[in-house]
């Protein structure tokens, strides 16, 4: 009866709902199957939140009374549905019932509590513990004001555990849904959640506040210790860590704010008695449950003692400042900037920590992060107070005496963070007022030596031996764009990535712009005239030439540098006396200490002491001390290097200048020139650079119009150093690069200095500048070449038709064999000469008779004189056949491609070509012989003679070349077999060599005109390399020399690769109506040998 008097008291609609959900309320009290429950939440969603407001204890009491049931412990599906179900009313309706609200958060948790297991996290599926988390927050969020107050005022210890379970389940789980979901419901029952707090993340009700920071009291370091291992674990992708550290921040923030702690102006005699009867008290450990009574005070003893252990937290976040994603930085910036704005007072151990995130990530790639963090330390410094900037400056040190150890590091992105912190330092440092606080921190003590110390151990360089390595002939003067564009080989940095070097540039640009710039220069100078090491130099050019640095710093550094002792440093390896060989040495047991024993020591005689105190034995040759030399390999290549930084410097001083740099241009300009005509190709490239670097400073459009300006100064220069032997070197490596970078205006002028050039290189006493004077002949010869040279005329042969003719000699050769023997028949002639045979021989005979008595009194027309150019190639030619055999190798490479580049300028002078061809002969066919790379290089002078004087040399190729070459690619071969892409033999010179010979092969026999057995000689060495267990370059090669010969010989090619193919295909001749053709059997597009077949295919492809 009592059901009935309340049912009518409901109104209609609510009369309605509950007849609507009583019956399914009822069966999943019954019979909880998928389909009821489902069944459930459908009409849960129909429903009014009013109406589930009102009956929420009743439409959750058979959910709750499932999830207490025993029955229902191993149903894992079965509980996940309820639970999925329950959260669908719970996140419709506001919770007032606190016993309600205590079943279901107990019944949750021990659903996935299970104190046995490992971190007493129940073994059941994930999915089971998400719907359980995400249930725990809807409750967490949906409750009533009394009944949270009275939740964290007297249940901190289930709160405790469901915080415990939330934090444990973040750190051991690795579903990364279930882990968000395990913080947001920390943050849920810690009252930090963003739907509990306001916007600036305090809590607005005092109620609620006092009683959250009393839970938080309790388990706050644990707390923050458990998520700083979420956040510091190995986490795939950067939600979970972003998630943490916003938890972070939140509980941290919400606990330790400068708001909570209590200041008095005044003390009295009761805050004494007070804090003796606090002191009195036994301690109390903050790990443990406690009672309401039993919370800790938050006097300000607690707040020192919470802000020491959360300083050991806040450490271990910091390496997030370098992590891989923006969003992490950027909330770890968030957190430190709450700690620094909000918990100045009550965590003072994390201060310094925490500034140092926001500067060093002030220069974060991520233009968010650096807004972030710039907005952060400007709100924060804009008045500094003294301590702060104190305690900054300590850290400024501290990380620079860290720098060194950071940079032995292998964590690159450390090592990025602590360069992006001291430019931080220095921009707080370096502020707009004099004198800047930088200046007074480094003249106090030594700190320039600290910060000097720290850039040397930041920018030390790495230098490998390919720095020395010299090209063995070439274009010495032309560099490609791309070897300008790519990685400088010199500044190399050995701690730091290409990205690491351009941040440690921006430093020392910034340590440039400081006001003690200067007096930081005199101490890097200082050091350098101690050292003179490439650290130095690399960490002065920076220093200088940053946009805001002074000017008169790169002057300074302009004076240094081109002064003679520091610009010209000796790259020379000195030669020592050969060691004496074991028949040479006397005693062995004397001069070689490793013989000696323990009881025989040799005597003191002159052996012995040599041994002993001129380090001298027979394995280690005596030094014999030369002048400009390095004794050692590391010392040439340390000079290379540090040669390479000047030059580059001057460079970088040219355009700090701008403009103003006019007055160091003609004191430097042929020192540059110098270095871009240095056989060391760093050295060329850090020349080219800085000319272009000073092009673009004195308002030069390119390099060459920076010479073409310049045309008369460097002319004296040459004239005059050319004059004196100790400036020959200079003299010619700055002509060979006025002439590269010339136009032809000036060559009247370069015809004197190339004739006194060639005059002193018959000299004997100028032999040590031999590989000079080449250098200068072939500069020249290239730059007539450039000025001179019309396009060439290749000798083009008529191709072949696709379809090609096969028997179509044969008929030509049919038909002229019968109108031969129809002429030679005497009634035929004579019947159409009309005159008989005899009558034909005496008008021949008169004939002969009247041209030996006629003769030619014309007078012979003198050949018209040579060009300038040409009449001074042809003495630089005949000047380098005499170093062709030359008996140092650069010398002779750079002879024979001058005569290279300079022969092609004589086709069509013979009567000045061929004699040059005869003197050139012997001496290459000579070096076909030597060393790979001499071999090579007159392999392709020979084609290039073949090509320009054929028939001249056609018998000496056949006797002197063709066989040196076929016997080179026959033994050569078999080492190639199955030398694949990643054989080492592919390095070696005998590949390059066998490239060079079947490249040459096809143009000798085609400008010679090869027949019969020299013709088969030269395809049989070319047939090797058909073989598909050939490196693949060499069977490409081998391809386009048959085609080359199938243009060249047709008939001679096609029969040699038939009998190569040795196959019983018919081949049809074409009716003819002269002779009778047979059937041919045998062809050559196919072969038998699976070896052969695809490349002899890829040969006719073309042909067919």
């Amino acid at each position: 009866m009592q059901n009935l008097e309340q049912l009518h008291k409901m109104n209609a609609h609510l009369k309605e709902a509950f007849t609507r959900i009583k019956p399914i309320c009822d069966m999943v009290m019954v019979n909880p199957s998928p389909e009821h429950i489902t069944a459930f939440a459908a009409l849960v969603g129909e429903l009014k939140m009013e109406i589930i407001q009102e009956l929420q204890q009743y439409m959750l009491f058979p959910f709750i009374t499932h999830l207490q049931s025993k029955e229902m412990e191993t149903k894992y599906e079965m509980q996940r549905l309820l639970i999925d179900s329950m959260r669908e009313v719970l996140q419709r309706v506001c919770v007032t019932s606190f016993e309600m609200c205590m079943k279901i958060e107990m019944g949750l948790l021990s659903l996935v509590f299970e104190k046995p297991k490992p971190g007493m996290i129940a073994d059941v599926p994930e999915e089971l513990k998400l719907s359980v988390m995400q249930c725990l927050t809807v409750l967490m969020l949906h409750i009533d004001q009394p009944t949270r107050v009275k939740m964290l005022e007297n249940q901190v210890p289930l709160l405790a555990q469901a915080v415990f379970v939330s934090v444990h389940l973040a750190k051991l789980e690795k579903l990364r849904s279930l882990r968000l979901a395990a913080i947001t419901c920390l943050c849920a029952h810690t009252g930090c959640h963003p739907q509990q707090t306001d916007a600036r993340g305090l809590v607005p009700d005092p109620a609620i506040e006092t009683a959250v920071l009393g839970l938080l009291a309790c388990i706050l370091p644990g707390v923050l210790a458990a998520l700083q291992d979420v956040a510091m674990s190995d986490n795939p992708g950067h939600a979970v860590v972003v998630a943490a550290l916003n938890a972070t921040h939140r509980v941290l923030c919400l606990t330790m704010h400068n708001k909570h702690l209590a200041t008095k102006e005044t003390i009295t005699a009761d805050d004494f008695v007070a804090m003796l009867a606090e002191k009195a008290k036994p301690s109390n450990d903050v790990s443990k449950a406690k009672a309401p009574r039993d919370i800790p005070k938050r006097t300000s003893e607690w707040y020192t003692m919470a802000g020491d252990k959360l300083a050991i937290v806040i450490k271990s976040l910091i390496p997030l400042v370098s992590h891989e994603h923006f969003k992490v930085r950027k909330e770890l910036a968030i957190l430190c900037y709450r700690i620094i704005s909000e918990c100045s007072a009550t965590m003072q151990p994390s201060l310094p920590m925490s500034l140092d995130v926001l500067i060093s990530l002030c220069h974060d790639s991520y233009q968010e992060v650096s807004d972030y963090c710039e907005a952060a330390l400007k709100a924060q410094f804009s008045n500094p107070e003294r301590e702060t900037m104190d305690s900054l400056c300590e850290n400024f040190f501290a990380t620079i005496n860290c720098l060194p150890r950071i940079m032995n590091n292998i964590d690159e992105n450390r090592k990025l963070s602590a360069l992006n912190l001291i430019a931080g330092y220095l921009t707080i440092l370096c502020d707009g007022g004099r004198p800047q606080r930088l200046t007074s921190l480094l003249t106090a003590s030594d700190g320039f030596d600290r910060v000097c110390d720290a850039l040397l151990a930041t920018a030390d360089m790495y230098t490998d031996l390919s720095l020395l390595a010299r090209p063995a002939g070439g274009d010495i003067t032309g560099l490609s764009s791309c070897e300008l564009s790519g990685p400088c080989p010199w500044r190399r940095l050995r701690h730091l990535s290409p990205a690491g070097g351009q941040q440690l540039q921006g430093l020392l640009a910034s340590f440039g712009a400081a006001e003690c710039a200067e007096l930081m220069l005199d101490r890097l100078l200082e050091l350098f005239h101690e050292r003179r090491s490439c650290d130095l130099i690399y960490i002065i050019n920076y220093l200088g030439s940053g946009p805001d640095s002074n000017p008169d710093l790169a002057r300074r550094i302009i004076s240094v540098y081109i002064t003679e002792d520091v610009w010209y440093q000796p790259l020379e390896v000195q030669s020592g006396e050969k060691p004496l060989s074991a028949d040479e040495t006397l005693d062995e047991s004397v001069y070689n200490p490793r013989a000696w024993t323990r009881d025989s020591v040799p005597g003191l005689f002159e052996g012995a002491i040599e041994t002993r105190f001129t380090d001298i034995s027979s394995t280690l040759p005596r030094v014999r001390l030369e002048p400009n030399t390095c004794v050692t390999l590391g010392h040439a290549r340390r000079n290379l290097t540090m040669s390479c930084l000047l030059t580059e410097g001057l460079g970088l001083m040219a355009l700090r200048l701008g403009p103003d740099y006019q007055h160091y241009l003609l004191k430097t300009l042929c020192l540059l020139l110098e270095r871009v005509g240095s056989r060391y190709p760093p050295l060329r490239s850090s020349g080219l650079i800085a000319l272009q670097h000073v092009a673009a400073a004195t308002d030069a459009s390119d390099v060459t119009d920076l010479i073409g300006r310049n045309a008369d100064y460097f002319t004296s220069q040459v004239t005059g150093r050319l004059k004196k032997a100790w400036n020959t070197q200079s003299a010619l490596q700055i002509l060979s690069v006025v002439m590269e970078y010339s136009d032809v205006t000036i060559l009247d002028y370069l015809y004197g200095i190339v004739e006194d050039v060639l005059v002193q290189s018959c000299d004997q006493y100028y032999e040590k500048n031999l590989y000079s004077y080449l250098q200068v002949f072939l500069t020249f010869i290239n730059c007539i070449r450039k000025w001179f040279l019309t396009e060439e005329t290749v000798k083009r042969k008529e191709s072949h038709a696709l379809e090609i003719d096969v028997l179509k000699d044969v008929i030509e050769f049919a038909h002229n064999k019968e109108e031969v023997e129809r002429l030679l028949t005497s009634r035929e002639l004579e019947e159409e000469t009309g005159r008989s045979v005899e009558e034909m021989y005496r008008e021949d005979l008169q004939r002969r008779e009247e041209e030996l008595l006629d003769y030619d009194d014309t007078v012979t027309q003198e050949a018209a004189p040579l060009p300038q150019h040409v009449r001074v190639t042809i003495t630089i030619l005949k000047r380098c056949v005499h170093f062709v055999s030359y008996k140092r190798r650069d010398e002779a490479l750079v002879a024979m491609e001058t005569l290279e580049r300079g022969l092609v300028l004589l086709r069509g002078h013979d009567d000045q070509l061929l004699p040059l061809v005869h003197q050139l002969w012997e001496p290459l066919a000579v070096r076909l012989q030597h060393e790979p790379p001499l071999a090579r290089q007159a392999l392709r002078l020979l084609a290039l003679l073949a090509d320009l004087a054929g028939e001249f040399v056609r018998d000496r190729v056949v006797k002197d070349v063709l066989p040196r070459v076929c016997s080179l690619l026959r033994s050569c071969s078999r080492r190639s077999v199955l030398a694949d892409a990643g054989s080492s033999y592919r390095l070696t010179a005998s590949y390059s060599l066998q490239r060079s010979a079947l490249e040459a092969l096809g143009p000798l026999a085609a400008n010679v005109g090869l027949r019969a057995a020299t013709l088969q000689d030269a395809l049989k060495a070319g047939a090797l390399y058909l073989h598909n267990n050939q490196p693949k370059p060499l069977q490409l090669l081998a391809v386009k020399f048959f085609k080359d010969m199938l243009e060249y010989d047709y008939g001679s090619s096609w029969q040699f690769l038939r009998r190569l193919a040795n196959n019983k295909l018919q081949l049809t001749p074409p009716a003819c109506r002269f002779v009778s053709l047979q059937t041919v059997t045998g062809s050559p597009y196919e072969s038998t040998d699976p070896h052969y077949d695809n490349n002899i295919k890829l040969i006719f492809y073309v042909h067919k």
